[in-house]
């Protein structure tokens, strides 16, 4: 692998396969808006905070005053560092002598000024003074190689199409090319940034997702792409929830490192349980992490405490880390870096995410989702967190999350739903799946009332109920089934 610098990007390096190759030439390419000159910007402005001296030159794009009246509105920038380790220069005027004069002006200034990388911002007005396009070429090969010669490494921002095939004669000799894509997903604005080809790099394929706010550009790595699988060793001892006779009817808890789907109709229990869940950790000095979805902070303080759990005192002092993603904001990639961030940094031991039904539906491309989930999966299993994950399910045998992930990829599969019978409501419970582990498969009746959630043993719900129940139910089923369209 080449000798690479820092980006000073978050988390850019990680998708670069370990940061900017040294005296390579990369192309950061895209439509307008996409945030090239932002990303080789932040780039060149931490190659100077660093002791290297970056030069950034323009051509036919903006001008140094709106350039720098740009970079003042950015956190990362450090007025100190232009005109000194940051400087901006123009080729306009070398331009009219034709590309090879634009050359000599770039490496002269570049040995002059013993810079260690070299911005050519906006390629694109460059490129339209050539007549034919092998100049084009040539003009990119001479300036790789001889900036190269000065261990020089080179960034190129250039506007471009969506289809990289029209420019693939000058693509060629790049020895990277990052593009930077800004679609319509559904209703809102998406980016992300692909490194389409980084010689000698092992980069992390596909897109990755990429934010542009007042502090620069953060990117977050495809979640498949971040997370590779690795043998490891089974977690022995169970994770109680905190709910004694739930945990008899799991057969002692949950398997410690296992996935568990609680799935079922709203309004069930399946937030309140994984409450329950998470403080049972934080009580066995187990740290938990609770990411909601569905349910503003203020709400899940109130509802813990009205069943006697202080989350918000579990908070403070550090045993639950709490992350609130309103749905609106939801992305997917950025939700599995900061579970990854917190799993590693905080040592976490129990998760929850309430609900996947909202993970699901904001996961770009549907075929994706098995994906995603499995490999977020696998991460936590790898780091021994035993995790809870709700999702709202309309069908008794768990809906649409049964076939498409719950029942393949979960550990267990554990059902909480609304059953009328003989003119009553009941909330009833049932254990679907537990791997390598005994469990209680029949039908629970599961109260919450007073402050209490509880299991209730058979006797004390009625046989005769509850047999009747699960008649009902087989009934049922049997009764769809017949009615599925084949």
């Amino acid at each position: 692998m080449p000798n690479t610098s820092p980006t000073g990007v978050p988390n850019l390096d990680e998708i670069l396969g370990g940061g900017m190759p040294n005296r390579a030439m990369v192309l950061i390419i895209g439509v307008p808006g996409t945030g090239k000159t932002i990303l080789a910007e932040q780039i060149a402005v931490h190659h100077a905070r660093e002791g290297q001296r970056a030069l950034i030159f323009t051509a036919l794009s903006e001008s140094h005053e709106q350039m720098l009246a740009g970079l003042a509105d950015l956190s990362f920038a450090d007025p100190a560092l232009i005109g000194d380790r940051l400087r901006f220069y123009s080729v306009q005027s070398a331009l009219d002598q034709g590309l090879e004069a634009v050359v000599e002006l770039i490496v002269d200034t570049a040995r002059a000024e013993r810079a260690a990388m070299v911005v050519l911002d906006g390629f694109h007005g460059i490129a339209g003074f050539a007549e034919r396009e092998y100049q084009v070429n040539q003009f990119l090969y001479t300036l790789r190689s001889r900036l190269a010669l000065l261990n020089v490494t080179t960034l190129v921002t250039y506007e471009t199409g969506t289809e990289l095939r029209h420019e693939s004669g000058t693509l060629t000799i790049a020895d990277g090319i990052i593009v930077l894509h800004n679609a319509l997903a559904g209703e809102r604005h998406h980016r992300w940034l692909e490194v389409n080809k980084l010689r000698g790099m092992a980069h992390l394929d596909g897109l990755h997702t990429l934010t542009i706010t007042g502090d620069g550009i953060t990117c977050y790595p495809r979640q498949e792409a971040a997370y590779r699988p690795k043998e490891y060793a089974v977690e022995e001892g169970r994770a109680t929830l905190g709910l004694p006779e739930l945990d008899a009817v799991l057969g002692g808890g949950l398997n410690c490192g296992t996935a568990t789907f609680l799935a079922g109709s709203p309004g069930t229990g399946k937030t309140l349980t994984a409450l329950h869940f998470v403080m049972a950790g934080a009580a066995a000095g187990e740290p938990g992490l609770f990411v909601g979805l569905t349910e503003s902070a203020g709400q899940l303080y109130a509802k813990a405490r009205a069943f006697g759990l202080d989350l918000r005192g579990a908070v403070e002092r550090g045993a639950v880390s709490l992350l609130i993603i309103p749905p609106a904001r939801l992305d997917v990639d950025i939700l599995a870096t900061e579970i990854r961030g917190r799993v590693e940094g905080l040592g976490i031991k129990r998760a929850v995410i309430d609900s996947m039904a909202v993970v699901e539906q904001e996961v770009p491309f549907p075929k994706r989702a098995p994906r995603y989930v499995s490999s977020l999966l696998d991460y936590l299993r790898e780091h021994g967190v035993t995790t809870i994950l709700t999702q709202e399910s309309g069908a008794f045998d768990g809906g649409r999350i049964s076939d498409a992930l719950a029942a393949v990829l979960s550990d267990n599969l554990v059902i909480l739903q609304w059953v009328e019978y003989e003119g009553r409501i009941y909330r009833i419970l049932s254990v679907r799946k537990m791997r390598q582990s005994a469990f209680d498969p029949g039908l629970r009746e599961f109260r919450i009332a007073d402050g209490v959630v509880r299991v209730l043993p058979l006797d004390e719900s009625g046989i005769e109920t509850m047999g009747g129940i699960a008649m009902q139910e087989r009934r049922e089923a049997r009764i769809a089934r017949r009615n599925r369209p084949e």
